[in-house]
C-alpha cells in the first residue's frame, strides 16, 4: 500500500509541475497563449497594428502595388539555375542586364522546342509551362529588377 501512495504522490507532483510551469508556456503554431495579451495589452496592440482584418487588408494593398507579385514563385524556379540575382551559374547563362525582348524571344523559342544552346532541353520543360502573360511579366521583371 505504501508503494501505491508513493506513486500517487509522484504523479501529483508531476501534474502540479506540468500544470503550473509547463502548460502556461505551451505554444500552438508558434504563437503564445492567447491569454498572454488581453485587456489593455490587446487594446494597445490594436491601437498600434489594427485589428486582424485591417492587417490583412493592409497586406493585400501592399501586394497589389507590386506588379511582379504574381510571378515571384516562377522567378524562384528560374533563380534555382540562373542565380537569385540572375548572375548565371555554371552552364546556365546570366539573365541580369538582358532586355525584356531578348528574354521573351528566348522563352518563346524554348516553348516552341527550338534548340538555342546546350541546355535547351532543360528549358523546354520550364518554358512549356508558361503562359504568354507569364513570359511578358517575367521578361519585364528581369529587365527592370535585375
Amino acid at each position: 500500500m505504501r508503494e501505491f501512495g508513493l506513486v500517487i504522490f509522484g504523479c501529483s507532483v508531476f501534474m502540479l509541475f506540468f500544470v503550473n510551469l509547463v502548460y502556461p508556456n505551451v505554444e500552438v503554431k508558434g504563437y503564445p497563449r492567447t491569454s498572454s495579451c488581453s485587456g489593455m495589452c490587446y487594446a494597445e496592440y490594436v491601437k498600434l497594428n489594427g485589428t486582424v482584418a485591417e492587417i490583412i487588408e493592409k497586406e493585400r494593398a501592399v501586394a497589389s502595388l507590386d506588379e511582379f507579385s504574381e510571378i515571384k514563385g516562377l522567378w524562384a524556379g528560374c533563380a534555382a539555375c540562373h542565380g537569385q540575382e540572375g548572375q548565371g551559374m555554371s552552364v546556365f547563362p546570366k539573365l541580369a542586364g538582358q532586355s525584356a525582348d531578348y528574354i521573351s524571344n528566348r522563352l518563346n523559342s524554348y516553348r516552341n522546342r527550338e534548340t538555342v544552346g546546350g541546355m535547351s532541353s532543360t528549358m523546354w520543360a520550364q518554358a512549356g509551362m508558361l503562359s504568354d502573360s507569364d513570359i511578358k511579366t517575367l521578361s519585364k521583371f528581369i529587365e527592370v529588377e535585375l
